[in-house]
């Protein structure tokens, strides 16, 4: 077994077993089909089943270094490979397309994102987008669809209106301007003067904190 540092990996490449759809296979069979093609075992590390099982191939087990697969010639060494079943129909096993049903969707997405905290620099890609490929495989462009997946999963944000600490600063605010008011009516001229000159500071204060909490916002922050 060849294993190489987590450090390498460049691709997440995406993939279909060419197998027709009408049948089921598992990664046993495809283990099978690469040893009868002289692969010492199956060469993806993963692959998903139509049912939205997944199932193990290449070792990726041992912390900091993976097994190196055999998917994509000349990449094998900078990948993992991730495998669909299916691709095809018995009437055109030559013709590829995306046969992905919803529940390989969901663990292909679970399974990417899980691999990606392993390999935060990889770029998820299809096959065919490979540098040495020559192949219609897997039947749609990954790396548009992943990026499609990014967009979708992003949480909408609150408005500011709504940002917890902008109103936070919003309450403090008028909780010190509330608080002066009260206590001016109960003093002498020179003293409502002393605490005017109180509330003005913490109204200012408080107009800082807003605008440094609104540009927190801005950045991200809720």
């Amino acid at each position: 077994m060849a294993y190489l540092p987590d450090n390498r990996v460049a691709y997440l490449v995406q993939h279909y077993s060419a197998t027709p759809v009408e049948q089921d296979f598992t990664a046993a069979d495809i283990d099978a089909m690469h040893k009868r093609r002289g692969f010492k075992e199956i060469g993806y590390h993963y692959f998903i089943r139509k049912n939205g099982i997944v199932e193990t191939g290449r070792d990726l087990s041992q912390p900091g270094r993976f097994e190196q697969g055999a998917h994509s010639k000349g990449e094998n060494d900078v990948s993992i490979g991730i495998c669909l079943e299916g691709g095809v129909r018995r009437v055109r096993p030559n013709e590829g397309f995306d046969s992905r049903t919803s529940a390989q969707i969901k663990a292909q997405i679970k399974l990417i994102r899980e691999l990606l905290l392993r390999f935060p620099n990889a770029k998820v890609i299809g096959h065919r987008d490979m540098p040495f490929a020559a192949t219609q495989c897997p039947g749609y462009n990954a790396g548009d669809w992943w990026e499609t997946v990014k967009t979708q999963s992003k949480p909408k944000r609150k408005s500011a209106a709504k940002s917890t600490t902008v109103q936070a600063s919003a309450v403090t605010i008028a909780g010190g301007a509330g608080a002066g008011i009260t206590a001016i009516s109960a003093l002498d001229t020179n003293a409502q003067y002393i605490v005017l000159a109180f509330a003005g500071v913490i109204v200012l204060a408080g107009l800082w904190i807003m605008r440094e909490r609104l540009r927190k916002w801005a950045e991200g922050d809720k």
